[in-house]
């Protein structure tokens, strides 16, 4: 196949995850707060702000990554960013023992426990976003010019 079509699915799978993900996190963001409390990082302050913007962040990356060309690394980089934020949060509440809701796809412990499978997925997404970063940014530019 090739790599074009790879990396168009690659956005596209992350676009869609993300825009998922952020679904719940609209509907339920007190929910969502109870989540983002339970990881212990953010100051007890700072919970409901981060509940209500989140999601928000979200679905603006996943939308410029789907319908905004010039604004997919740009897209990419945030996503990159939230989840090495996701991640390292992650990692610091399983190594604590912590039973709490990954808060990805569900504010629910039952319905999408924390895991080191939820970090694991969080890695394999960051590596698309790093894809897309690439296959859409500077260095895009770099390797059309270098085609001519």
């Amino acid at each position: 196949m090739n790599r074009r079509i790879w990396v168009h699915t690659g956005r596209i799978l992350l676009a869609v995850a993300f825009w998922v993900a952020a679904v719940h996190k609209v509907l339920d963001p007190a929910a969502f707060a109870g989540a983002i409390h339970q990881y212990g990082i953010l100051p007890p302050t700072w919970v409901n702000a981060a509940a209500l913007t989140l999601p928000w962040i979200e679905i603006t990356a996943a939308g410029a990554l789907l319908m905004w060309p010039r604004g997919r690394p740009g897209a990419a980089l945030v996503l990159l960013g939230l989840l090495g934020v996701f991640v390292v949060a992650m990692i610091i509440n399983l190594w604590q023992g912590a039973e709490i809701p990954c808060g990805c796809f569900s504010s629910s412990l039952e319905a999408d426990p924390l895991t080191w499978r939820s970090v694991a997925r969080n890695l394999g997404y960051m590596v698309l976003a790093w894809w897309v970063l690439l296959d859409s940014g500077p260095f895009a530019w770099q390797q059309a010019r270098a085609k001519v």
